[in-house]
């Protein structure tokens, strides 16, 4: 039993070593890269365009968008929306993170916020409808026909 468990605060912290290492290379650490290790900067060039598509299930009046995004391969949802954000003057976005899971939850997409007294969601899903069983922090675009689809939904 005691294995167990050490095998699993083994992955954990590798897990979440790789995410820190994953995040600082997306986010502005050119300074500490070496131009003499080419494995490395070949692979941060390796992009990917990934399809965001956010629509309304609740109201079909309001306007759907789609953005194609390009990301370094195994950027994680979250930093490809961080992107689509800075990008797209059309496409805008607020989470909150909780650090208890840690992770980013979708507050609100172009304007539309979830709401609990209305039992109001963004829900995120693969290109065939199915959801996702992780936050968006967890989920990685892999390839140039990824699509993320937003959905506004309620869980009622």
């Amino acid at each position: 039993m005691m294995l167990k468990f050490w095998i699993l605060v083994v992955s954990l912290l590798a897990a979440n070593f790789c995410r820190k290492v994953q995040s600082d290379s997306q986010h502005g650490s050119s300074e500490s890269s070496d131009s003499s290790d080419s494995s490395d900067s070949s692979e941060e060039t390796i992009q990917a365009t990934v399809t965001l598509k956010i629509q309304n299930s609740l109201d079909p009046d309001w306007p759907s968008a789609e953005y194609n995004v390009s990301v370094p391969l195994a950027t994680s949802v979250f930093d490809m929306m961080l992107v689509a954000d800075e990008e797209f003057d059309n496409f805008t976005f607020e989470y909150t993170y909780y650090p208890s899971v840690p992770g980013n939850f979708i507050d609100s997409i172009n304007g539309l916020a979830g709401n609990f007294a209305d039992q109001t969601f963004w829900r995120f899903e693969n290109k065939y409808g199915v959801a996702f069983d992780r936050g968006v922090d967890l989920i990685l675009v892999h390839a140039n026909d990824d699509v993320i689809v937003f959905t506004f939904a309620s869980w009622a």
